[in-house]
């Protein structure tokens, strides 16, 4: 980097109440900024793009002494260095997270956090916008400090709004593309343990949202290649475990009921609780809410609340669901999610066999019709079937590991 691609630091707003601390008046209390340059100082590790590609700083001068960055903001997301050192909105202060001083700091918050409330796991909001180096610390540290208390598989966990290729880097040891199918890593420790995996949601939005029901077999085909891309090794047991988190819902996107339909819905629901990895449910599915638009405009959460303001929204013949108690425990929604989630800790509770993350995907006479099989022994094992064809029934012949004349059961009915 070079003087002028950096600049001096100031306060936006001269007038609020600064905080006395040893790097003299400053707007945040434990964290400072210093506009001190240093022409020979250089930036630390790489940092990683879109595909997963590493970037090398190869010039000088920076702030070191500085708890920030200096570098502007983030405008370009496909640019390595301007998500990683930018200013994200154009507000929120970017911490030199490469920096051992600033490293120390915030696991030392991090510490007194878990201690004080008794946290068992972290959702790490746009870890993509974080150096490597930062995790490569603070992981490791925040693992030993969990299992000083007596918390052995401490969860660690990305909001993945990128590509594949790009959370491949910062899932386990992390990879880059060099690496895929092969036992190497990147140095150091292993990092998050998985995480919002967009790669499945994108699938459903195009064989249901989208009615392009012959897109169906992406879905294994996204699994294939995760297993070539990511390091899936806990480093807690040592054990291979697949624990990206799985979903219909988020708040950055319309529901899928909104869009598709209720039977959309819970078709997604029931894949998401038998594919590998952690099926995670957004607030309000279980009662099927559908009012449209995201939380960005102000729907997707808020219809949670009381009001009779959802009665001008109506979103079917009925009414908008948000009308009613969100909180009914007897509607038939929730008892179908609370079902699912019933079958899949019998069927897989028992995630320490290796063999949970088997994915058996059986050859149909439809690419409408997604058929797998999943359990965590022989003799538990559970078919799925799903057409995702919104309005035709489809007659199928798959084979199954059971003998002839077994008798098969539909547990969702």
């Amino acid at each position: 980097m070079h003087e002028d691609e950096e600049y001096r630091l100031v306060l936006r707003h001269p007038e609020r109440e600064l905080f006395a601390t040893p790097a003299g008046k400053q707007p945040y209390m434990d964290f400072w900024y210093n506009n001190t340059w240093d022409p020979d100082a250089t930036y630390g590790g790489p940092v990683y793009g879109k595909w997963g590609q590493a970037a090398v700083d190869e010039g000088k001068g920076t702030y070191p002494y500085s708890d920030f960055h200096h570098n502007g903001d983030l405008i370009d997301y496909t640019n390595p260095w301007q998500i990683t050192l930018g200013k994200i909105y154009g507000m929120m202060d970017d911490l030199r997270l490469e920096s051992r001083r600033v490293q120390d700091k915030y696991i030392a918050m991090t510490k007194a956090l878990i201690s004080s409330v008794d946290v068992d796991g972290f959702r790490v909001d746009t870890p993509m916008q974080v150096p490597l180096e930062f995790f490569k610390s603070w992981a490791p540290a925040v693992r030993e400090h969990a299992r000083s208390l007596g918390k052995e598989r401490f969860g660690l966990f990305g909001e993945f709004f990128v590509t594949t290729e790009r959370f491949a880097t910062m899932t386990g040891r992390g990879k880059t593309p060099d690496m895929y199918g092969h036992d190497a890593f990147i140095d150091g420790p292993a990092t998050l343990k998985g995480g919002i995996d967009y790669s499945y949601y994108w699938y459903f939005v195009t064989t249901l949202v989208r009615k392009k029901p012959e897109f169906t077999d992406g879905f294994p085909l996204a699994y294939k290649n995760e297993g070539l891309m990511l390091d899936t090794v806990d480093p807690a047991t040592g054990k291979s475990e697949y624990a990206m988190w799985t979903f219909c819902n988020n708040h950055d996107n319309w529901r899928l009921q909104t869009l598709s339909g209720s039977k959309q819905l819970r078709l997604c629901l029931a894949i998401i609780s038998f594919w590998p990895g952690i099926p995670v449910h957004y607030a309000g599915d279980e009662q099927e809410l559908d009012t449209p638009g995201n939380a960005l405009s102000g729907w997707a959460r808020e219809e949670l609340s009381v009001s009779m303001a959802w009665r001008s929204l109506r979103t079917a013949p009925s009414g908008n669901p948000a009308t009613a108690d969100n909180f009914d425990m007897t509607s038939a929604p929730y008892r179908y999610l609370q079902r699912l989630n019933a079958l899949r800790a019998a069927y897989l509770g028992d995630f320490e066999s290796e063999q949970c993350d088997e994915l058996d995907v059986r050859e149909t006479n439809h690419s409408e019709v997604l058929v797998f099989l999943r359990g965590c022994s022989d003799d538990g094992l559970v078919a799925v079937a799903a057409n995702f064809h919104a309005t035709e029934a489809r007659n199928v012949s798959f084979s199954t590991p059971w003998p002839q004349g077994t008798a098969l059961s539909d547990v969702l009915t």
